[in-house]
């Protein structure tokens, strides 16, 4: 079934595919369901740790007195302890043995009956990748088809980091799970030096206002990808093999809730996300709908140091065109209409009052 599928959507020799299958039985869909809202809830965590905090108090299982050093100690670490300006945190949550227990990409992959698609042969282990996906969608589900048990079968003990906004390490919860998940600071001097340690690099270029664009009801997907190149010169600053991607599905399982204008335009100078969404249940859990990651074949880079702007534009638009490639080869087999276009637009596109169609 695989190899037919590689085969329709004409992918180059030495492509593999990985399929994880939504459970039947109803402790595994209990399970899968679980890892899904998880996944898709940590901006709640604080609030349910303060009331975890108030709950401990007022049932007597802790002291006021512990509970306020302890409420104390933690925010202080927020402002002396910074590891994602450094070399973060193992990412447990995708890569390690303790991610083959807790199994909870692999759980989010399942809700979402997932496919893995690596196109062309599996890359050299000790190569230096910079992974670059789209779309970003409302919520970026498409982060948690960065590891698992298919990410190891198709790509071994290739792992990555990914680049994260700065804010979210100030968010409690938020922080912590962003942490074990490897995150870093998305900014360039971080991601440098993670690049100096021999790190590979995982990126969502489209950003925030890629998110603004998400409509499952357009026949119209939008990528903010013509003036955003600063991930293509950072990979050629230090040689990196760009590897473009595509997950299909993401722009559907969550429908969006555009703010007022004036609070769009306050957000967007904060580099804040100005876009809600809603999911199942009154959560941000996704709709169970399928979706599937296709990772094209690396682009190499010559190091260059300045980057020349004339080779900066040949390796993005070869970013770019095999992005809409993977887009056209893939979409009917992915659930997407013939009818279905990808369009690339610039970041200012569209202006904060506009509403895409």
């Amino acid at each position: 079934m695989s190899d037919d599928l590689l085969k329709r959507a004409k992918a180059p020799a030495g492509s593999d595919m990985r399929k994880i299958a939504k459970a039947t039985d109803p402790a595994g869909k209990a399970f899968q369901t679980f890892c899904a809202l998880f996944f898709s809830s940590y901006f709640f965590f604080w609030p349910i740790g303060g009331f975890v905090w108030i709950l401990l108090g007022y049932l007597g299982l802790c002291s006021w007195t512990a509970l306020y050093l302890f409420a104390g100690a933690y925010f202080l670490q927020l402002v002396v302890y910074k590891p994602h300006l450094k070399q973060g945190w193992f990412p447990v949550l995708l890569y390690s043995s303790y991610s083959s227990v807790l199994k909870l990409t692999d759980g989010v992959q399942g809700y979402y009956d997932g496919v893995l698609v690596r196109e062309g042969p599996r890359p050299a282990e000790d190569g230096s990748y910079m992974f670059a996906m789209y779309p970003h969608g409302i919520f970026g589900v498409c982060r948690a088809f960065s590891g698992g048990t298919a990410w190891k079968e198709l790509y071994g003990s290739t792992t990555g980091r990914w680049g994260s906004f700065g804010h979210a390490f100030a968010i409690p919860g938020v922080r912590e799970f962003s942490l074990l998940a490897g995150c870093l600071d998305a900014s360039k001097p971080v991601l440098q030096q993670a690049i100096k340690n021999k790190e590979n690099i995982i990126l969502l270029p489209g950003g925030i206002k890629e998110m603004m664009l998400t409509d499952g009801a357009s026949t119209d997907t939008k990528v903010v990808c013509t003036d955003r190149k600063g991930y293509a010169k950072l990979a050629i600053e230090n040689g990196m093999s760009i590897v473009p991607s595509f997950v299909f599905g993401e722009k559907f399982i969550h429908d969006i809730v555009l703010f007022p204008a004036p609070i769009q335009k306050f957000l967007l100078k904060m580099k804040l996300s100005a876009c809600w969404m809603k999911g199942r249940w009154f959560t941000f859990l996704g709709k169970e709908l399928p979706l599937a990651a296709v990772w094209g074949e690396p682009i190499p880079t010559k190091k260059m140091n300045p980057v020349p702007q004339e080779y900066l534009d040949e390796i993005h638009g070869k970013v770019e065109a095999a992005v809409h490639s993977i887009f056209d080869r893939y979409k009917t087999e992915f659930g997407y209409e013939e009818a279905e276009t990808l369009t690339s637009v610039s970041s200012s596109y569209p202006k904060c009052d506009t509403k895409t169609d």
